[in-house]
């Protein structure tokens, strides 16, 4: 079996820096497995997963719009708990052999991120595939994916592999509002101890890119910069970011 090298998610990706507006029921769910996890066959409120003959969870949905936060959250939980589970970008794929999935359905959470990202690739679609039947008949593993594709998209190009992953209960991520990126931004400023004035917040929101991801990752580079320049973050500090002086 070749194992992953150990992956370092990011620490303020939790639940809660998760804006949960319109997405308020995966949210839940994810949460409710994650309290549950290793024993989560025994817990009530998912009883309906526990009925699958296939433990799969898929979060749906396009780009940037906190898909992989939500693995990252479920994970990071997991690993408070020391509950066995395993976190794979198959953004990846291309770097690693397909043993890498060998011995996965031991554990008690499979992430699975970007799945999406095989489609095409006969050989792997095929070891997700038989993946997929490894955790069956243990009957010991959840599966959480994350896909730009539904099940039943021709672009998996294995029907087999169609078919499991519809076994499986979507949940469509969906994307947040102007008010929701404005608190999502809130939530990880104040996470990283930023101080964000309501004037350099709306700066921000109205000239940089609109998705989850771009706007995360500014605020990053807005952190490093304020430290390096010992100053509150403020609106001309936006600017020079965004090279708009």
């Amino acid at each position: 079996m070749q194992l992953p090298l150990p992956v370092t998610l990011p620490v303020d990706e939790n639940f809660d820096s998760f804006v949960n507006t319109g997405n308020e029921e995966v949210v839940s769910v994810l949460e409710q497995i994650a309290d549950a996890l290793p024993h989560w066959r025994e817990a009530p409120e998912l009883g309906p997963l526990a009925s699958l003959q296939l433990p799969l969870l898929t979060l749906l949905g396009s780009t940037a719009i906190g898909k992989s936060h939500l693995l990252f959250a479920t994970c990071h939980q997991l690993a408070e708990k020391s509950v066995s589970h395993l976190y794979l970008n198959l953004n990846n794929y291309e770097a690693w052999s397909l043993d890498i999935f060998e011995g996965l359905e031991n554990l008690s959470l499979i992430a699975l991120d970007n799945i999406h990202a095989i489609a095409g690739d006969l050989r792997w679609e095929e070891a997700l595939f038989d993946l997929l039947n490894r955790v069956i008949e243990t009957k010991q593993t959840m599966v959480l994916c994350s896909s730009h594709l539904g099940p039943s998209n021709p672009a998996f190009v294995l029907p087999d592999l169609r078919s499991r992953l519809a076994w499986g209960v979507i949940y469509h991520v969906n994307q947040l509002d102007d008010n929701g990126r404005e608190e999502a931004v809130r939530l990880r400023a104040a996470e990283r101890g930023l101080k964000l004035s309501n004037q350099a917040l709306q700066f921000l929101l109205h000239h940089s890119e609109r998705d989850l991801k771009s706007l995360m990752s500014l605020l990053a580079r807005l952190d490093t910069r304020s430290l390096q320049e010992q100053k509150r973050l403020s609106v001309a500090m936006v600017k020079r970011e965004l090279n708009l002086n």
